[in-house]
């Protein structure tokens, strides 16, 4: 037979866990959520456009026979949220992963609209500039 003791240390235990196991998934539930509303604004047209006024300052020729750019999408696997504020991202250029566009955007607290506030070439991509602009 269990002691007295016992029977509260696991009764306790069992609890803990429970409460444990419950805001386990009660954050992955929020994870999730965040996760729909960064989703939900990066497959907006304002981030589209976004994205095409960060490719044309990087190649104006873009989506043109002249240009190195013809295409892009948005690596939605790349989301997340950047702890400054705002959503991270890359874009594939040219269906080429190798070939990426990291964006970062937020919300102008002025104006409310969304505003590009970063976004870093992957070395293929630099370089690809590069020789095209020798």
């Amino acid at each position: 037979m269990m002691s007295k003791r016992l029977k509260i240390w696991l009764v306790l235990l069992l609890v803990g866990a429970g409460i444990t196991a419950g805001g386990a998934g009660y954050m992955k539930y929020q994870e999730h959520k965040e996760r729909e509303a960064m989703l939900e604004i990066v497959k907006s047209e304002e981030v589209k456009s976004l994205c095409e006024e960060a490719i044309k300052n990087i190649d104006e020729n873009s989506f043109t026979t002249e240009g190195l750019i013809q295409s892009y999408q948005i690596d939605y696997d790349s989301i997340s949220h950047n702890p400054m504020g705002g959503i991270d991202f890359d874009l594939i250029i040219n269906n080429d992963k190798k070939i990426r566009l990291d964006m970062g955007i937020d919300k102008n607290p002025e104006t409310g609209e969304l505003e590009n506030l970063s976004g870093s070439q992957s070395a293929e991509l630099a370089d690809l500039l590069k020789e095209k602009n020798e």
